[in-house]
């Protein structure tokens, strides 16, 4: 089985994509990790199921509920339950700067 060769370059974009830094040792330590990762997927794909049924199963959309509009609950009501309010809008703690 031919193993893909991963490059510190694609592990570089991926960290980038995922907006996250690393230093040049973590991410050559991330190399045989992606090509592990690759080789199980290789594998997996080329497993024989032969004649094997399918066991799942998915929703149908005409098995689904019509969407219906109802009315919805007063907003004194909804924030009755809230710790902190303002301007009748939750108030949760900053997260970000």
């Amino acid at each position: 089985m031919n193993r893909t060769k991963i490059t510190i370059e694609e592990v570089k974009r991926l960290a980038g994509l995922s907006a996250l830094e690393f230093s040049e040792e973590e991410l050559e330590n991330f190399i045989p990790e992606f090509e592990n990762i690759i080789a199980l997927v290789d594998e997996v794909k080329n497993c024989d199921v032969g004649s094997q049924e399918l066991k799942y199963t998915t929703h149908k959309l005409s098995e689904c509920r019509p969407d219906v509009a109802k009315e919805s609950l007063p907003q004194e009501e909804i924030l009755l339950n809230s710790p902190k309010t303002k301007k009748g809008a939750f108030c949760v703690p900053k997260m970000l700067d």
